[in-house]
This record gives C-alpha cells, sequence and structure tokens, in this order.
C-alpha cells in the first residue's frame, strides 16, 4: 500500500460532501478527512467558506497507485496531490 496526499476546496459545500461527491474508483482504499481547525470558523452545519479546505491521506494498491494519482489531479476540487517516498 502506498499513500497519496490531498489538499480538498469544501468551499460552499457542508460537512464531507465535498469528499462524498467523489466517486472512488474501486480498489481504493481511503482513510479518515483530516480537519484542519485553523481553516474552519464557522458552525459545524453551516457550508464552508471561500478557501476552506481538507487534508486527505489515500491508502491505494500499489497496482491502483499510477492510476490513483492521475484521477485525483482530475479533479477540480483537489487542490494539491503529493505521494509519500
Amino acid at each position: 500500500m502506498k499513500k497519496i496526499y490531498l489538499e480538498l476546496d469544501v468551499s460552499g459545500t457542508k460537512e464531507n460532501e465535498a469528499w462524498i461527491e467523489i466517486e472512488q474508483p474501486k480498489g481504493f482504499i481511503v482513510s479518515d478527512l483530516k480537519k484542519v481547525e485553523a481553516q474552519c470558523k464557522h458552525p459545524e452545519k453551516e457550508a464552508h467558506s471561500e478557501g476552506e479546505w481538507r487534508e486527505i491521506s489515500v491508502q491505494i494498491e500499489e497496482d491502483f497507485f499510477n492510476d490513483a494519482v492521475v484521477f485525483y489531479k482530475s479533479i477540480d476540487r483537489i487542490l494539491a496531490v503529493e505521494t509519500e517516498g
């Protein structure tokens, strides 16, 4: 398993909607969303403000790794894609 680290734009969505809307291909194993406290200054049930984002780490089986990097880079809400190693 390899990890991919993402920055996801959550502007205009509530809670984890921005992530849930991304249809994950089979073989992708996703870990928990990491909340970036400094970016979120509103009540939990309200929509995220412009410029808010979340860090996400995704564990990918090696057979799917290159496809996963290409997949995440193609999504408009993904602001950055980094890999380990």
